[in-house]
Parts: structure tokens; sequence; C-alpha cells
């Protein structure tokens, strides 16, 4: 039986998707999709151990940082390429995330005594801090590149804004003209067409008005006309709208750069957000399963206190309690025969041994008393 079916079989599959729905991004989700059944008596305690650190700081409400997760895979691909460029928003959530990744550093580091394991996740991480605060200083909060990211668009800009001034006070110069003659419908104002300044007219006066027609109302009773007077300044603003964009491309080439010369320090920064995620999603879950932290013994053990069913514990939370189970097998006793009854949980029993072992060998706390000793088995045989 394949594992797909084992996990199908026991219920193991629902608990992944519940995983995912804990997960902040697809970070998380990819490593959920990773999870597997393992032999590996260390990587296991590893797992456990941070599930179970990641949980404590759940359960005091500690101000870990969990702000501007974000999946930069795919634009990390693109970066890659020599030449290419993110756009502005994209590059703040990397920035932002980034911070995060360094946010997180700090406080398990300062916490090391206390959260060793998680500490130990970080230590890989070497991106210099230059990185996201080269970013920051280049873009603002509204994912826009700011006027000083360099000297050429500041002036660019500060042009720009001085010919949109100059349209606006011809255009509304011209408009109280036109309304004064009658030539506008009620309650209407000068406005912006395909990017330019121009006057509602109605259309039996359009003739009266010097300019280029723009566009025109469903109705066709009102005509949009940019005056004559307007039609320069307009074009050099295109013009400047123009050059403003090339230059902003040119800088978000030279960020991206940046990303470009620093690859592997920002997979690693990402691996390891993406390994606190899971971790985040493990610790939530074993939160709503009361799930604890066995003794992990190296061969293999079940002696089990209070074992509840994970599905039918949830399922069942705040309206039935679910009847545990207390299992002890063990090297000279290695057989259990479970007897009764239809509808006796004879079933539920069998799903239970089978389901809390896979979730332990899958690095996910159990829903059994602290107490309790769970072992390593080579592998499951399920027949049910």
């Amino acid at each position: 039986m394949t594992a797909p079916d084992v996990e199908e079989k026991l219920g193991f599959d629902l608990l992944r998707q519940r995983l995912n729905t804990y997960c902040l991004t697809g970070l998380g989700i990819r490593e959920v999709e990773k999870i597997k059944f393992s032999r590996d008596f260390k990587e296991i305690k590893t797992q456990l151990g941070l599930t179970s650190e990641f949980k404590q700081i759940l359960e005091k409400a500690e101000a870990f940082p969990s702000h501007h997760f974000f999946d930069a895979e795919e634009y990390l691909q693109t970066a890659a390429i020599e030449d290419s460029f993110l756009e502005a928003e994209v590059l703040l959530k990397i920035a932002l995330s980034l911070a995060t990744v360094f946010e997180c550093k700090t406080f398990l580091e300062k916490s090391a005594d206390v959260y060793p394991e998680l500490n130990q996740l970080g230590l890989p991480v070497n991106l210099s801090n230059r990185v996201p605060s080269s970013l920051l200083s280049k873009i603002d909060e509204a994912a826009k590149v700011k006027d000083h990211a360099s000297p050429e668009l500041a002036r660019l800009r500060k042009q720009l804004r001085e010919e949109q001034h100059r349209v606006r006070r011809i255009t509304d110069q011209l408009f109280r003209e036109a309304a004064s003659q009658g030539w506008v419908p009620e309650g209407v104002s000068a406005t912006i067409r395909d990017g330019r300044a121009v006057i509602p007219v109605l259309a039996e006066h359009k003739r009266k008005l010097r300019g280029f027609i723009m566009d025109e109302s469903a109705t066709g009773q009102t005509v949009y006309i940019e005056p004559a007077e307007v039609l320069e300044v307009n074009n050099e603003i295109r013009d400047l709208q123009h050059a403003e964009r090339r230059e902003v491309v040119k800088i978000l080439k030279d960020l991206t750069g940046l990303l470009r010369d620093n690859l592997e320090g920002l997979h690693q920064s990402y691996h390891f957000l993406a390994q606190l995620e899971l971790t985040r999603a493990k610790a939530k879950l074993a939160i709503d399963l009361h799930a604890a932290l066995p003794q992990l013994k190296e061969g293999p053990d079940l002696n089990w206190l209070h074992a509840r069913h994970p599905l039918l514990y949830l399922s069942l939370k705040g309206k039935r309690e679910v009847i545990p189970l207390t299992i002890d097998l063990t090297v000279n006793n290695r057989m259990l025969l479970v007897s009764g009854p239809n509808a006796g949980g004879k079933s539920v029993c069998l799903k239970t041994v089978g389901l809390i072992q896979y979730m332990a060998q899958c690095g996910l706390l159990v829903p059994l008393h602290d107490r309790s000793s769970v072992g390593i088995f080579s592998a499951l045989f399920l027949d049910i």
C-alpha cells in the first residue's frame, strides 16, 4: 500500500489539509506537502522539538514576528535572469519579508536558551541587512519608487508636477470661460480622458471651443474637448511620463540586480521563513488537538496514556468528550487482541494507534499525555 493510500485510510490526509489552512503563504503549503513518514530518530526528535517550542510561543502569546510572510520563489527566478526587473510592488513585499526574517532571527537569538531548536533554524541565514534596507531606501510604503531614488527621477518628477499644474491652471481658466458662455452641462467640471485634461462641452457648442474632441458621452449629448491651448503642454507631459517610466525601470533593474547578486542568501532566508511557517502551522494544529511532546524512544515502543483519535477529537471538540485509550506494548508483550461488538470502537482503536504513530514519525505532536513514550517503527502495516 502506497503512502497516499495509508494516509487516506488513516485520515492523515485530512490533517495535512488542516495544516494548509494554518499556513500564511505558499511557502508553508509547499512544506506541508513535503511532510512524510520518517524512520530517522534524530530528524523526528528535531521536528518534534521545533513544534513544541513554537507551541510554547503561541501559548505564551509572545510577540513573534508573523507579518509580511511572502512567497518570493517565482520572483527570485525572474531576478536571476540578467537585465530583468521586478516591479516596485514586488520589491516592497520582498523587502518587508526580509525585514521579517531579521526580526525572527533577532527574536530567536535573544531566546536561544528557551527555544534552541528554533534558533538553529536561522543560523544558516547570512544575508546582509543591506539588501532590505537598500530596497526600502528607494521604495515607499505605497510601493512607489521614491522621488530621490535618483537625481534624474527627482528632476523629471519636479518638472512633471510643474507642467501638470500649468495644464490645470489653463484648463480651469478655459472651463470657467466656457461655463460663463453656457457651453458646458450643469454640475460638471474639467476632467481627464486618456490621461489628458479635457473640458466637457454640450454637443451643440462643440465648434465654439478651439481644441480636439477626445471622447463623448454615451448619449452623445456631451463631448470632451482638449483645448488647443494645452495640447503642447499635454504632449510635453506625455513625454515626461515616458521618461519617468524609463528612469523608474532603470532603478528597478538596479534593485533587481542587487537581489541577483545575493540569490544564495535570499534562498536561505526564504527557506528559513518556510520552515517557520510550517512549524507555526504544526504548532497551531497541536494546540487545537491539545497535543503534547511525548518521550521519544529510538526503537519500537508503545506506551501511551490517554490517547485520543485526532480527527474524532476535532469533530467532537466542545460537544462530547472522546474516551481516551491507554495502551502499553513492550518487547516482551508485543501483541494486543481487540474484540467486542459491532460499533464498539475496534476500528477507532486501530486507527487511533495508526494515525498517532504516523503523526509522530512525521514530526507532529500527538494527542497523548506527555508522560507517554513513542517509539520509532521501520514501517506500518495497515489492513482495515
